[in-house]
């Protein structure tokens, strides 16, 4: 452009002093350097529209982690070279950025090859570039958008939790370490000391006659009655809710939790679905099966966490699609306080709860007791407690979780 502007003042001066004199010789200097502008312009123009691009064939579908190699090639089947090319590609993938100037010469061809690597979840495209070609002099700059766009999906990361467990929930209102009916086995394993709430009729009267102190039986949970089907993965998505920058976000490691579980259970045999309140309405019933767990994982990788309903109005409204058989594992950050009341109702329709509770403090947020593990968990709720940079693993092991047995 600044070339530009300085060749043009002096086309004017010496189109002035030509004028002014009358000069012949400056007269054909000044034709000369119209025609000569004229070449190198159309010049230009020939070269931009004789190029294309092509890429090799990509992955339609990856994981954040992955990587793979794009094999690009440009070619121009001009008959003139074409001195200078800037190419660039033009996509969103974060962190990506495939840029190089080349030239080619007249029915030539240049590839180049460049490792993509898949750092967030979402829907990218490759293939479009953005070229740009000067004249010799670099005086005419033309720009044009060639090439074909090749969509992919970018999967959330997953994590292998060989330890977490759908444990056994306790029935609300009754104490710390009383056993639904349902999930007891028939037969007391252990004596121990009465605590408040317990039930009376777990009273063991020879051991209380013994030590002069109340003394209740103790069930093992019945694992052949306590086993769940239908999964239900609840994702807290409102916006107000979301804490953290770039991949370290709640919605990122809520996101990956919940494409984790659904992994997890749907190899396992069990029936899966999801409920959540994003850029849209996620509602998916409980469904086995590689096709459901493809549906999970696209939805999961598409879910933006601008959603305007609250977790606990979102049970509110859809938790009615959750049966006594069901199991609901809320997923969702420490800053609504409202999360422990709707637990506790959903318990009273014997539906099973899990939260897995991000805290907000570790992700940059203030720190907020009111949605405390203990709160939740006296709701009637087995609780894990994530931070920032946590191995997911390690944090949803079943064995050192905040559970209700205490």
């Amino acid at each position: 452009m600044k070339k530009r502007r300085v060749l043009t003042l002096i086309t004017i001066l010496i189109l002035a002093v030509t004028l002014v004199g009358g000069f012949t010789l400056l007269w054909r200097f000044l034709i000369f350097v119209g025609v000569a502008l004229l070449l190198y312009y159309q010049w230009s123009r020939l070269s931009i529209r004789n190029l294309d691009s092509h890429i090799t064939e990509i992955p339609h579908l990856c994981k954040v982690g992955d990587h793979f190699i794009e094999k690009a090639t440009l070619t121009n089947s001009s008959k003139m070279p074409t001195p200078l090319i800037e190419i660039s590609e033009d996509t969103f993938l974060p962190g990506y950025r495939n840029k190089l100037s080349i030239c080619l010469p007249s029915d030539g061809s240049y590839s180049w090859q460049t490792e993509v690597s898949c750092r967030r979840r979402g829907r990218y495209d490759l293939g479009m570039f953005t070229v740009r070609t000067t004249d010799p002099l670099g005086i005419f700059s033309l720009e044009r958008r060639i090439g074909n766009r090749e969509e992919f999906l970018v999967y959330p990361a997953t994590h292998d939790l060989p330890f977490f467990e759908l444990s056994p929930q306790q029935e609300f209102g009754t104490g710390s370490r009383r056993w639904l009916a349902r999930e007891s086995s028939p037969n007391a394993s252990r004596v121990r000391e009465y605590i408040s709430g317990d039930n009376l009729r777990h009273i063991h009267w020879l051991s209380t006659a013994h030590t002069g102190s109340l003394m209740v039986k103790e069930f093992d949970p019945d694992r052949s009655k306590t086993g769940v089907n239908n999964i239900w993965l609840v994702l807290d998505m409102h916006q107000g809710s979301q804490l953290g920058e770039e991949e370290e976000t709640t919605e990122e490691y809520s996101i990956s939790i919940a494409a984790s579980l659904a992994k997890k259970y749907i190899n396992s045999g069990k029936r899966v679905g999801m409920i959540a309140a994003g850029d849209k309405l996620y509602l998916l019933d409980p469904e086995p099966g590689e096709v459901q767990l493809q549906y999970l994982l696209q939805s999961l990788t598409l879910l933006r966490a601008t959603g305007e309903v609250t977790i606990d109005n979102l049970l509110s409204s859809r938790g009615e699609r959750l049966k006594d058989d069901a199991m609901a594992i809320i997923i969702m950050s420490s800053l609504n306080p409202s999360i422990a009341a709707t637990v506790r109702n959903l318990r009273e329709r014997r539906v099973q709860v899990i939260t897995i509770l991000l805290d907000s403090f570790s992700f940059g947020g203030a720190a907020d007791s009111s949605n405390s593990p203990r709160s939740l968990s006296s709701g009637g709720s087995s609780v894990y407690t994530i931070r920032q940079g946590m191995d997911i693993a390690r944090a949803l092991d079943s064995r050192s979780a905040t559970a209700l047995i205490q």
